[in-house]
């Protein structure tokens, strides 16, 4: 359960966040994480990300590629998260799948990610006074892996059985395997 009020955090210092992740890891091997690029700021003494690193007893956290909106046809996290929703086609029957889901868990992911609005001078942007530190999140995780949808496969003419070969009638006409 969250505690707290929405949009203002449980005001914790860095050392107590490093270990909470610690005691909520069981015990698992984490190797990397990501976290907002403004937790490395020096100013006078050990980052934030420092100091939540030095308190964890495996992996550590750095910088995230915090690119909102790509510059001149560079990838941007919103493009990579969106092509992430719209899923690709793997051309099974099931259609076009998404690449990322949700647990019912993730309740501040849920609650907060379908109401996000577009920045009135920057459609391609979220309004950033909105909650959107969710999904901030889920756009560090995408760009850490990025993703390419495929290209379409374009699908052969289908010509006449009398202009087939018996190999591509057997082709055409072999019983598709189903999952169950």
């Amino acid at each position: 359960m969250r505690k707290g009020k929405p949009n203002e955090g449980l005001k914790m210092v860095a050392e107590a966040v490093g270990q909470g992740i610690n005691e909520r890891d069981g015990g698992d091997k984490i190797g990397v994480s990501y976290l907002d690029p403004a937790a490395f700021a020096q100013d006078g003494g050990p980052s934030i990300a420092e100091r939540i690193n030095k308190n964890l007893n495996t992996g550590m956290f750095i910088r995230a590629d915090n690119k909102r909106v790509g510059a001149k046809g560079a990838m941007g996290g919103w493009d990579q998260l969106r092509a992430r929703i719209v899923g690709e086609d793997f051309g099974d029957p099931w259609g076009e799948r998404p690449m990322i889901y949700t647990f019912s868990s993730c309740v501040d992911s849920i609650r907060t990610i379908p109401v996000l609005q577009h920045d009135d001078t920057r459609p391609e942007d979220l309004d950033t006074k909105a909650e959107d530190h969710a999904a901030d999140e889920w756009r560090y995780g995408v760009m850490s892996r990025p993703y390419s949808p495929r290209p379409p496969q374009e699908k052969e003419a289908m010509r006449g059985a009398n202009q087939m070969t018996l190999n591509e009638l057997w082709k055409h006409n072999k019983p598709k395997k189903q999952r169950i």
